[in-house]
C-alpha cells in the first residue's frame, strides 16, 4: 500500500470523529449563539468575539462557521435608515427607498369606546370585557359634547360576569342617580377652554326607574370629545369578566360615547366596542400599505416583579396575522403607573392650580425608571419581533406629544420641587459661579441653595410690555429656558436608548417642535417645552419628527399648515412626517376640528395635505385613532394612487421654495407668557402664507444665519426676529443682505440685544424707526402708490385689532426710504422699504400681513406665483397641486408654456399652454405633472 493511501485512510480514521464533534460542537454552540442574540442583539462582531472567547479548534471553529452560515438569522435582517441621497431626507429599509406612507392603527390593541345613538325613548347599552392586567384606576365614561339641548342617564351598573349571569352587586356608587342632590361618587367634567358649557343636575320629569335621572342640559357644544362627560372610577383585576350598562335618552338625536378606560396615561382602553383597525390594516396590506404606527402598551412591573410582555406580544402577532408583511413603529408610552405614583407622590406635576395626574419630566427617579422600561421593552420587542420593527416612537407628556400636559389651556406648568431641583441643576451648570449669577440675575441674594421657581405673576409680566427685560428679567427668561431644555433633553436620552437596543438599525420617532401651534397656546409658546427644536435637529440620534397637521384651518377649504419649520428639519437630514388625522365625513358630527361633510370633501382635504408633503418628499402616516373614519375602500384607494404618484416621480431634488417664511426660537423666551403677540404672528398667519399663490419654505432664523436657506429664495419674511445680538445681526445680513433678495421685516425686529431699544430695530433693517409714545391701532393702512405696486387694492387694510406695545414708525424724510402704509387713524409710517444695492429691505410694524400683501411682495422680489385666488398652492418642478378656498374660476400660471397632466384622472392637455383655466368647487383638490 502507498503511503498516500496508507495516510489518506489514517486521516480518515482520525478526523471523521473530529467531524461528528464539530458538528455536535457547532450545534450546540449555534443553541448558545442564538441565546446571545436573542438577548443582546449586537451583532456579528460580538459573536465571533464569543466564538474565538471558547477557544474551539480550528477546525471546529470552520464548521461551525458552515453551520451558522446555512442555520442562522442574520443579526439585524431588518434595517431601518433616514438617508440623504441628493440632498432629500428618505426612508430607507434595507437599503432600498420606500414610499413613507403609514398607517396609524390600534389592531389587536383592545376596544374603542362605543357610539350609542340616541333619541327621546330610553335605551340600554352595555358592553362586556375580560381584564388584560389588574387596574385600580379605570374610569367609567359617558360622554356627548354636541349638540346643543339635553341628554339623560340612568341606571349605571358594573358588575363581575356578563349581562345575562352578574357575580357581583353593582360597583358603581349612585348609579341609580336617586336623593336630593348629584351623587358625590361621581365627577361631573367640563372643559371650557375652547367654549362648551354645561350643567348637570338630576331630573325627575321622566326617568328610567325610580324619582330621579341625571340631566345634562348643554348650552354651548364642545368642539372635543372629552369636554363634557361624566366618570366614576373603579378597580379591575386580570383574568376576571365585567360588564358595563347604562340607560340613554336624548331629546333630539345624538351620538353618547361609553367606555372603560384607564383613568389616566397611557389611556389603555379596556371596554367599548371592537376596533375598526383590522380593517385599516386589511385595506392598507392590498393597497401595497405595510407600514404601521401603533400605540402598544410598556409594561412598567412593581419593584422586584418581572414586566409581562404577554399583551404585547398578543398585540403584535394579530396584526402579522392580518399582514405578515407589516412593518410596525410602536408607539410608546413612558407615563408613569398608577402604583408608582402613589409610591412617590412628590414626583408628580404641580401647576398653578394645584397637583396633576402626571410626573414632572424633571424627575430624576421617572427618568430612570422610565429608561428602565423601556429599555427592556425594547430588547423584548427586537428579540421576538425584530424583522417586524422598522422603529419606536417614545412618548411623554400631554397626549405623548412632548409638551407640558393640557398647556393649550390657560394653565401654568412646573411648580413642583423636582422641577425647581432640576432648574437649579441647570443654573449652576450655566453660571458656575455665585458671582456670575447675582450679576446675570440682578439679584445679589441669590445663591444655587435657594434658587426658586418664578411665581405666576413674574412669568406673566412684561416690563417692556409684551416682551421680558433682558437684565432685570433673565431670571424669568432663563427659567422659559430650561423648560424647553427639560423635556428635549430627555428626548433625547430616549432616542439615544433606541439607537443602543437596536444596534443602530432601527428609526427614532419624536414628536417635536410644533414651533406654530404652541404659539397659539393660551400663555405662549414658552409655556410647552418645544422651544429647543435646534439643538434636538442636532441630535444623531433623532430620525423622523413629526407632528399633527395643525388644527388651525385645516378644514375643507381651509389650508391645513404645518405645524413646524419643516423645511429647517429636512435641511438638517430629519425626515418630517405629518399625522394627518382628518376627520372625515364618516366621523361623528361632533369630531371637531375640521370635519368634512361629504366624500368629496374627504379626499379634497387628503389631497391637499398630500400636496404639501409631495412638495417636499416628507412622510405621512393617515390616522383615524383606531375609530373607522377612514375604514373606506374608497379612501383607501386614494391612498394608494397617491402612493402611486409619489413612486413615478422622477428621481427627487431638495426642495426650492422663491419664499420663506423664518421663525425664531430664542425671540419667543424674551415674551411674557401671552399669546398676544405670537398667536396672530406665527400661529395665524400660516393662513395668509399658504394663500400666497407660490410655495413657501419654513425656516428657523439659525438656520438661516448658518446659511442653510436654499439660494432658491428670493423673498424672506422674518415673523419674529426681536432678539438679536450684535453677531447674530452680522451673520443675518449676510444671508439675506445680497442677490437682490427682499427681506420683510415684521413687528419689532432685532428689538432686543443688551438692551431693548428702537436704534437696535433701525441697525438691523438699515433705516430709522422710532417708538410711538401711545399706540392707538395695529392696522395698517397702503398709501399712494403702494397699493397698485403691490398689485392690492387702494385702501386696503391689514393688521390685528390687538394693539401691541411696544409699536414702531418709520421715521419720514429718510433719503431713498419709500412710505407704503400708515397706522389705521393716524399718519405714522407703518410700513416703508428701501432699496438698498444688494437687496430691499421692508419693515412693517403690524403683527399679520394679508395674503395680497405678501404676494405682490414676492412680486417685487421676482418670485413666481402661480395663482393669485388666494388658493392653496403647493409646487415643485413638474408637479402643482391646488386646493381650492373658495368655488370659482381658477387660472394657473406656469413659468413657461407647459403641457399638463391631471395625477388624478390622467386626462392630459396636449396644447402646450402658459396658462390654464377651468373652475374648481370649495374643498376641491387637483394635482398636474407639467413638463
Amino acid at each position: 500500500m502507498s503511503v498516500f493511501s496508507q495516510n489518506g485512510r489514517r486521516g480518515s480514521e482520525s478526523r471523521l470523529p473530529l467531524f461528528a464533534k464539530a458538528v455536535v460542537s457547532g450545534l450546540f454552540w449555534h443553541s448558545r449563539i442564538l441565546v446571545l442574540r436573542m438577548r443582546a442583539r449586537r451583532g456579528y462582531l460580538e459573536t465571533v468575539d464569543f466564538i474565538r472567547a471558547k477557544g474551539l479548534p480550528m477546525n471546529a471553529r470552520f464548521c461551525l462557521a458552515l453551520i451558522l452560515l446555512m442555520l442562522s438569522p442574520p443579526a439585524y435582517a431588518l434595517e431601518a435608515r433616514i438617508e440623504t441621497p441628493g440632498g432629500v431626507p428618505t426612508l430607507m429599509v434595507n437599503g432600498k427607498p420606500m414610499p413613507p406612507f403609514i398607517l396609524f392603527h390600534t389592531a389587536g390593541g383592545g376596544p374603542r369606546e362605543m357610539a350609542c345613538r340616541t333619541g327621546p325613548k330610553w335605551r340600554q347599552f352595555s358592553f362586556s370585557f375580560v381584564a388584560p392586567r389588574d387596574d385600580d384606576n379605570v374610569g367609567i365614561h359617558i360622554r356627548n359634547i354636541v349638540p346643543a339641548g339635553n341628554w339623560f342617564v340612568d341606571d349605571a351598573r358594573f358588575f363581575e360576569g356578563r349581562s345575562e349571569a352578574p357575580t357581583s352587586p353593582n360597583r358603581l356608587r349612585g348609579g341609580d342617580f336617586e336623593g336630593p342632590k348629584l351623587p358625590e361618587a361621581w365627577k361631573y367634567f367640563l372643559n371650557a377652554s375652547t367654549g362648551a358649557a354645561c350643567q348637570y343636575s338630576l331630573d325627575t320629569t321622566d326617568p328610567h326607574e325610580g324619582n330621579s335621572c341625571l340631566r345634562v342640559c348643554i348650552t354651548r357644544p364642545g368642539t372635543i370629545g372629552y369636554q363634557i362627560h361624566i366618570y366614576q372610577c373603579i378597580a379591575i383585576r386580570k383574568g376576571k369578566t365585567y360588564t358595563f350598562s347604562v340607560w340613554l335618552r336624548s331629546e333630539e338625536p345624538r351620538t353618547i360615547a361609553i367606555q372603560a378606560v384607564h383613568q389616566g396615561p397611557p389611556w389603555n382602553m379596556y371596554g367599548g366596542q371592537t376596533s375598526a383597525s383590522d380593517n385599516i390594516v386589511a385595506l392598507g396590506a392590498k393597497r401595497g400599505l405595510h407600514i404601521g404606527t401603533v400605540p402598544i402598551g410598556m409594561p412598567w412591573p412593581r419593584d422586584g416583579e418581572s414586566p409581562d410582555y404577554s399583551a404585547a406580544d398578543a398585540q403584535v402577532r394579530h396584526i402579522l396575522s392580518i399582514d405578515p408583511k407589516a412593518l410596525i413603529i410602536p408607539r410608546i408610552g413612558l407615563h408613569a403607573p398608577q402604583w408608582w405614583k402613589h409610591k412617590h407622590p412628590e414626583q408628580q406635576q404641580v401647576y398653578d392650580g394645584g397637583r396633576r395626574p402626571m410626573v414632572s419630566p424633571a424627575s430624576k427617579l421617572w427618568r430612570r425608571d422610565a429608561a428602565h422600561a423601556l429599555r427592556l421593552f425594547l430588547r423584548h420587542l427586537e428579540d421576538e419581533f425584530g424583522d417586524s420593527m422598522l422603529g419606536y416612537h417614545p412618548c411623554a407628556q400631554s397626549a405623548g406629544e412632548w409638551f407640558y400636559d393640557h398647556t393649550w389651556e390657560r394653565i401654568m406648568p412646573c411648580f413642583e420641587e423636582p422641577f425647581r431641583v432640576g432648574f437649579a441643576e441647570w443654573v449652576k451648570a450655566k453660571y458656575k459661579t455665585v458671582d456670575a449669577l447675582q450679576k446675570a440675575w440682578d439679584k445679589p441674594e441669590v445663591v444655587f441653595e435657594t434658587i426658586r421657581v418664578p411665581t405666576l405673576d413674574e412669568r406673566l409680566a412684561g416690563k417692556l410690555g409684551v416682551f421680558r427685560d433682558a437684565r432685570s428679567q433673565r431670571f424669568e427668561i432663563d427659567f422659559a429656558q430650561y423648560m424647553q431644555v427639560c423635556l428635549c433633553e430627555y428626548l433625547e436620552e430616549c432616542a439615544k436608548i433606541v439607537k443602543q437596543e437596536t444596534g443602530g438599525k432601527k428609526l427614532g420617532v419624536f414628536f417635536y417642535g410644533y414651533l406654530y401651534d404652541v404659539s397659539g397656546f393660551a400663555y405662549g409658546p414658552a409655556v410647552s417645552g418645544h422651544l429647543r427644536l435646534h439643538r434636538a435637529l442636532n441630535c444623531p440620534d433623532i430620525d423622523i419628527l413629526c407632528s399633527p397637521i395643525s388644527y388651525f384651518d385645516r378644514q375643507s377649504g381651509g389650508v391645513g399648515p404645518f405645524m413646524a419649520p419643516v423645511d429647517s428639519i429636512q435641511a438638517h437630514g430629519k425626515l418630517w412626517l405629518n399625522e394627518d388625522d382628518a376627520r372625515t365625513h364618516l366621523a361623528p358630527k361632533s369630531a371637531g376640528f375640521g370635519r368634512t361633510s361629504t366624500m368629496a370633501e374627504t379626499i379634497g382635504v387628503y389631497r391637499r395635505n398630500f400636496g404639501h408633503q409631495f412638495e417636499r418628499r416628507c412622510a405621512t402616516w393617515w390616522m383615524d385613532f383606531g375609530t373607522g373614519w377612514m375604514a373606506d375602500p374608497t379612501i383607501f384607494d386614494n391612498f394608494r394612487k397617491t402612493r402611486e404618484i409619489w413612486l413615478e416621480a422622477a428621481t427627487p431634488e431638495p426642495y426650492q421654495p422663491q419664499v420663506a417664511m423664518i421663525i425664531d426660537e430664542d425671540s419667543l423666551l424674551y415674551m411674557r407668557n401671552s399669546n398676544d403677540v405670537t398667536r396672530p404672528s406665527i400661529s395665524r398667519i400660516r393662513r395668509m402664507f399658504n394663500t400666497m399663490g407660490c410655495p413657501v419654505g419654513l425656516y428657523l432664523m439659525e438656520d438661516v444665519r448658518a446659511g442653510k436657506l436654499p439660494e432658491s429664495v428670493r423673498l424672506i419674511v422674518l415673523l419674529n426676529a426681536y432678539r438679536v445680538t450684535k453677531q447674530q445681526r452680522e451673520e443675518l445680513l449676510a444671508q439675506v443682505a445680497r442677490q437682490g433678495k427682499v427681506a420683510v421685516w415684521l413687528y419689532a425686529p432685532g428689538l432686543i440685544d443688551e438692551r431693548a431699544a428702537a436704534a437696535n430695530v433701525s441697525r438691523l433693517i438699515g433705516f430709522e424707526v422710532t417708538r410711538i409714545a401711545e399706540p392707538k391701532s395695529g392696522k395698517a393702512r397702503l398709501v399712494g402708490n403702494a397699493a397698485k405696486a403691490l398689485g392690492v387694492a387702494e385702501g386696503h387694510i391689514f393688521g390685528t385689532t390687538f394693539v401691541p406695545s411696544p409699536l414702531f414708525a418709520v421715521r419720514s424724510g429718510q433719503p431713498d426710504v419709500v412710505a407704503l402704509g400708515t397706522y389705521e387713524g393716524g399718519p405714522d409710517i407703518a410700513m416703508a422699504m428701501k432699496r438698498l444695492p444688494d437687496w430691499t429691505s421692508v419693515f412693517c410694524g403690524t403683527l399679520e400681513m394679508s395674503s395680497e400683501v405678501l404676494r405682490g411682495l414676492a412680486r417685487l422680489a421676482a418670485a413666481h406665483i402661480y395663482c393669485d385666488t388666494n388658493d392653496v398652492i403647493s409646487a415643485r418642478p413638474g408637479f402643482l397641486s391646488i386646493h381650492a378656498t373658495a368655488t370659482g374660476q381658477k387660472t394657473l400660471v406656469f413659468p413657461r408654456e407647459v403641457r399638463l397632466r391631471d395625477l388624478y384622472t390622467g386626462e392630459e392637455l396636449t396644447t402646450a399652454r402658459k396658462r390654464c383655466t377651468f373652475t374648481m368647487v370649495k374643498g376641491e383638490t387637483r394635482a398636474f405633472a407639467w413638463k
